[in-house]
Order: structure tokens, then sequence, then C-alpha cells
């Protein structure tokens, strides 16, 4: 089995460029709408919306436009970036929240989107390690 893609909600579609593009490194593949029927077949979502599929080196994620709040409990992806740090720089920049947490065996560091939706941030290790 593998992972094909995972789906979330945004807020709006300028969550696209400035938390997606801009922070995560992701790249716009495809949109299309998302009819109610299907919400409603689906999700149990009374109403349309757009899915929009956005892809980096390894990971396909797709982006369902829903305004209405969320109580994601304890669910979070974890990403590894090139560098984290300058990552959380950048969300604090554009006024994404960055959690901090100092543990004796490594930080942890999490960054949020404007739906909620919860990211772990890991440096990306280097392959060539020996």
């Amino acid at each position: 089995m593998q992972l094909n893609h995972i789906g979330i909600n945004i807020v709006d579609t300028d969550e696209i460029q400035h938390f997606y593009q801009e922070i995560l490194g992701f790249y716009p593949e495809r949109s299309f709408p998302i009819s109610t029927e299907i919400s409603k077949m689906i999700f149990d979502i009374d109403g349309e919306t757009k899915a929009f599929i956005m892809k980096n080196k390894s990971l396909r994620l797709e982006l369902f436009v829903y305004d209405k709040p969320l109580n994601t409990g304890y669910a979070h992806l974890c990403v590894e970036v090139e560098h984290r740090e300058e990552t959380a720089r950048k969300c604090t920049a554009k006024g994404y929240p960055v959690i901090r947490m100092k543990r004796e065996n490594g930080n942890l560091l999490f960054v949020k989107d404007k739906a909620g939706n919860v990211f772990e941030l890991k440096n990306k290790l280097n392959e060539n390690l020996s």
C-alpha cells in the first residue's frame, strides 16, 4: 500500500499561495469543482466547493475550501523541510502561528494555517550521513 494524497480543509484560496506555496514549497497541480451532490454523498456537507491538488517532491495534498471552524483534535501532518527555523520565520512574517516546545531529546516546532491545520516541522535529514 502507498499513500496517494491527504485531503484537508483551508479557509480561503489565499492560503494556497501564502502558506502552501511560499512557506511549505508546494506547487499547484490541478483544481476542480466539488458539486453539492458529491459533497453531501461523501462528506455529509450541504454545499459545493473547489478542490486544489498541490504537490511537492514527495507529497500530494488535496485542499478543500471550507470556511467553517473545525476541531481537528490531535490530527496533524509532520513534514520535513530544508531549514525549519527559516520556515518558522516565514510563518511568523505572514501571520501564521508558530508553536515551540522545548524537550530534552529535541525541540518540537509546529505551525498552523488559517483553517487550524497543524503541521509539525522537522529538519530534512541528510540522506548521505554514514
